[in-house]
């Protein structure tokens, strides 16, 4: 029940705004204005619909890093263009970079590798910001030369050589979490919460309903949840499990979300909105929000008021969903390998895990299973390592953004050298605390 801080509003995170000047230095001021008004011409517009109940699109999936600057700016001095859904995966990311500049200015070939993603690969830029992060955390961990390697057409080539006294490794790096599976699991979820929405806005009330899916949720009837909510609006039971899942369904009490209302203004489908409607937000489940609500004046992604509000939240909790996820991985690990054959390799994989669509804890322990009868045949493959990452949609007080992350340690079969960053952290300078950190 806290009340937002009258003082300090207009704090500036300098760490996102230093890797905002190094990374649009490798594009021409003039290009990257242009750039920057297609950017605010279609947001504004956008966003000034977003009460009303349209989702037109706020950004050009064509620019997505000019967007991705536009919302690390908007957290860090710029608070009116913010949208929370986007940039709490944006800004922790951008802050580690600025962090991590003076070791990555050292990086040879950075300054090319950053101008590809600004400027040729401006649609795909996670990919290339994972690369950055792996080469600061070699380059910050007394690595004496860490260069990333030229592409040659002719040739599959890591992305990176690093040595030091005269130990070396290539390292490959790569951004998975995003499978064709597990974007049709995460759109099947949506589509059932949706209908499920669409039944509590034509009775015209909130309620509030938790699901633990247990089957693949592609594979579920779309009326799986509204069927259950129409049946709990008309008199029934709140309460069901069955061979596809539990859940429960109850009314939703707005008291306290309308008593912090009173003082301040909330994003509509926020973390904190959420958390004032349930009693608690959870960073592993996936959330989607409806109701009726008055935009606060010249913010209208906030609610000043809120006649309704209903959310659905949702795990997939299916084995079967993640070993199909881990298969995906032995995959990626298999076609990845093959980038590494000149001198001891290491493969580095990147998790972005955002709700309930990721059971780490049951993907990792699939993973393992993977990678004890994996035989990178013609690669010199000897470790891998799986950066999981998950940003955080932050509740406290005096919080605005947070990331959890966990180094899993996948050895190779027959590896002859030890690792070549035991305990890392992508986000920390400090080492991780070795041992097993998921969720069960």
């Amino acid at each position: 029940m806290w009340i937002a801080t009258r003082e300090g509003q207009d704090w500036l995170d300098e760490d996102v705004l230093a890797a905002i000047d190094w990374l649009t230095s490798m594009v021409s001021a003039a290009d990257w204005e242009a750039r920057m008004g297609r950017v605010r011409a279609m947001f504004a517009p956008a966003r000034d619909q977003w009460p009303s109940g349209a989702r037109p699109p706020l950004y050009d999936p064509g620019d997505l890093i000019a967007w991705y600057v536009f919302q690390a700016n908007a957290y860090a001095s710029d608070r009116a263009n913010l949208v929370e859904q986007e940039a709490y995966r944006i800004a922790p990311v951008f802050r580690r970079l600025g962090q991590l500049l003076p070791s990555l200015k050292l990086v040879i070939g950075v300054e090319n590798r950053v101008r590809r993603m600004m400027i040729d690969n401006r649609t795909v830029p996670d990919d290339a910001l994972y690369e950055l992060l792996v080469a600061g955390a070699y380059a910050s961990r007394g690595w004496s030369s860490v260069k990333f390697v030229p592409e040659d057409s002719t040739r599959r080539t890591p992305d990176l050589h690093v040595s030091h006294e005269g130990i070396e490794w290539a390292v490959e790096c790569t951004r998975t979490g995003r499978s064709d599976y597990m974007a049709q699991e995460r759109a099947a979820g949506d589509r059932l919460a949706q209908l499920a929405l669409e039944e509590t806005e034509c009775r015209v009330t909130s309620i509030s309903v938790e699901v633990i899916f247990e089957a693949e949720l592609a594979n579920l009837p779309e009326r799986y949840l509204a069927d259950r909510v129409a049946t709990f609006l008309e008199g029934g039971t709140g309460e069901w499990r069955d061979e596809s899942g539990y859940g429960w369904i109850k009314r939703a009490d707005l008291r306290s979300l309308r008593a912090v209302l009173r003082h301040d203004d909330i994003m509509f489908g926020a973390s904190r909105m959420i958390e004032l409607l349930m009693g608690q937000y959870i960073h592993a489940v996936d959330y989607r929000m409806a109701g009726a609500w008055t935009p606060a004046p010249g913010r209208p992604f906030h609610a000043t008021a809120v006649a309704r509000a209903s959310v659905v939240g949702w795990v997939s909790a299916s084995e079967e969903a993640a070993r199909r996820k881990a298969t995906h991985f032995r995959a990626l690990v298999a076609d990845k390998s093959g980038q590494l054959n000149d001198r001891p390799g290491v493969l580095h994989v990147g998790y972005e895990t955002t709700g309930g669509n990721a059971v780490e804890g049951l993907r990792h322990q699939f993973n393992l299973e993977q990678m004890e009868t994996f035989e990178p045949r013609g690669s010199t493959l000897e470790w891998v390592y799986g950066n999981y990452m998950l940003p955080e949609h932050v509740t406290a007080r005096m919080e605005s953004a947070a990331l959890t992350e966990t180094t899993a340690i996948y050895p190779i079969k027959g590896h002859q050298n030890p690792q070549p960053l035991p305990n890392h952290m992508l986000f920390l300078d400090d080492e991780g605390t070795p041992g097993h950190h998921f969720p069960r």
